[in-house]
């Protein structure tokens, strides 16, 4: 098996278990749109939107200097393994004791809430996913596949179960939708409790190594945190403006168009550890760019499909309700713009090698700092006027920024050769489309219509055999490496 056939079968295998991960705030959707107000939902997500950036602290970029030096056969990975466990083990219990300790004062000031008792379930959470996380990390760079797609699979029922169960039998509301979440991490954390054990009886604690795990990573650290800005501060900035209902109507149609984010976490747990791997090889530009064709162009496909189908989906009956509440259903008109900035965003993570096989990390923060204070000040600018669909085009030129520096940059220090030219002729034909699709009633039959045309379009057009060569060409390539 070659080293590029070797990359999707395990791209596959982790990209089922990623999405599966992220995929069970998108699994709650009926419960959120069903069983809360729009205002409801809107604290829901502003909840979820501090976990998330009280993440990029406790990880405070150790989640890529783990990767960079475990893979190394120069390193004691032992030493390497048990040192970065517990160093995020101490600063995880120390940070969430902060944030018990000020649950009170973060409810109210950061997240204008009265229920501070959500935010101690939020460093439950943040805890045991913080430590389960890196093992689970390293569980993928020894690639146990089948244990990482199992462990992935019990957090998600876990987490799926309780929260229904607690909010449809037992009236919790809010704290239903938590505890289902937190119970979720406790149960990945007990799983993992055997490669934890491991993991920390071999090699020893190293202060030489916790340093160069500090200086690789923390340089990651503001660019994860600008990230996180960009990618979550127009829900806060929406709660300011408009109010909690905005935010649940809005996050409901981001979450729907952030079915890309799932796919491009799921690729890049296969990418990063392969450009790491073959970064040296001769022909590595060339390798990275046919990689980053086939996925790009398979994501705009992806993009035509799911806008052809978001509104019949939306409007599908689950007994007396829909799938996603009629109160939700404006969340329609942001969908297709989320897709797109995410497409903006999976090229910039097909363009990352070049910043880690030569060190350019340092540049990293400039890139995402960039799209977040264009994400910022197109959102004030814009939610006053358009509302929702401002927020959302401010998203999407935020990423279009960041993809335009990282591509002029990355050209300069590693060329990615991918097929530009095909990948815009087929972003523009599918923007057609959706464009076309959106001056229409949007009925079942209509959604057909486009669906089977477009396809049959891309097939006449671009060839009906143009992806398999593309995937017989890397199957012959590196076979002998």
């Amino acid at each position: 098996m070659s080293i590029v056939t070797s990359f999707w079968k395990q791209s596959a295998i982790y990209g089922i278990s990623t999405i599966l991960v992220r995929a069970i705030s998108f699994f709650l959707l009926p419960l959120y749109t069903n069983a809360f107000t729009p205002s409801e939902t809107g604290y829901i997500f502003l909840v979820f939107t501090f976990i998330s950036f009280a993440q990029i602290i406790y990880s405070y970029g150790q989640d890529s200097a783990f990767l960079q030096f475990y893979k190394q056969d120069s390193i004691d990975k032992d030493s390497i393994g048990r040192t970065s466990l517990l160093l995020l083990i101490a600063t995880s219990i120390i940070f969430s004791s902060i944030i018990i300790i000020f649950s009170d004062s973060i409810a109210t000031n950061i997240l204008n809430l009265e229920e501070s008792g959500w935010v101690v379930y939020c460093s439950g959470i943040l805890f045991f996913d913080a430590v389960s996380s890196r093992v689970m990390t390293l569980i993928r760079i020894q690639e146990y596949a089948l244990t990482y797609l199992i462990i992935s699979i019990f957090n998600v029922i876990a987490s799926l179960l309780t929260s229904y169960i607690l909010v449809i039998n037992y009236n919790f509301g809010i704290d239903g939708i938590l505890i289902g979440v937190f119970l979720g991490a406790i149960l990945r954390w007990v799983m993992l409790i055997p490669h934890q054990f491991e993991t920390l009886s071999k090699g020893i604690f190293s202060f030489i190594f916790a340093n160069k795990l500090l200086k690789f990573g923390l340089p990651f650290f503001p660019s994860a945190f600008f990230y996180l800005i960009l990618e979550m501060s127009d829900r806060y900035l929406l709660f300011w403006i408009l109010g909690p209902e905005a935010v649940g109507v809005y996050s409901i149609g981001y979450k729907l168009g952030s079915l890309a984010l799932f796919i491009i976490s799921a690729f890049n747990l296969g990418w990063q550890p392969f450009y790491i791997k073959i970064g040296k090889h001769k022909n590595a530009g060339a390798t990275f760019g046919k990689i980053g064709t086939i996925f790009l162009r398979s994501l705009i496909s992806l993009w035509g499909l799911i806008i052809f189908w978001t509104p019949s989906f939306m409007k599908i009956k689950v007994g007396e309700n829909h799938l996603i509440g009629k109160e939700f259903w404006a969340s329609e008109q942001i969908v297709s713009i989320i897709f797109l900035s995410y497409l903006f965003y999976a090229g910039y993570i097909v363009l990352m090698p070049s910043i880690y096989l030569l060190e350019k990390q340092n540049w990293s923060p400039f890139f995402r700092g960039t799209g977040a204070i264009i994400n910022i000040c197109l959102n004030l600018l814009f939610i006053k006027y358009w509302g929702l669909f401002g927020a959302a085009l401010a998203t999407l030129a935020a990423y279009i920024a960041m993809f335009t520096f990282i591509y002029y940059k990355s050209n300069q220090w590693l060329k990615i050769l991918c097929d530009w030219q095909s990948i815009g002729v087929h972003l523009i034909t599918t923007a057609v489309f959706i464009s076309l699709f959106g001056m229409t009633e949007k009925t079942f039959f209509i959604s057909i219509g486009f669906t089977f045309t477009y396809l049959g379009l891309l097939l006449f057009f671009q060839g009906k055999t143009k992806l398999y060569s593309d995937f017989k060409y890397l199957k012959s390539s590196y076979s002998d490496a």
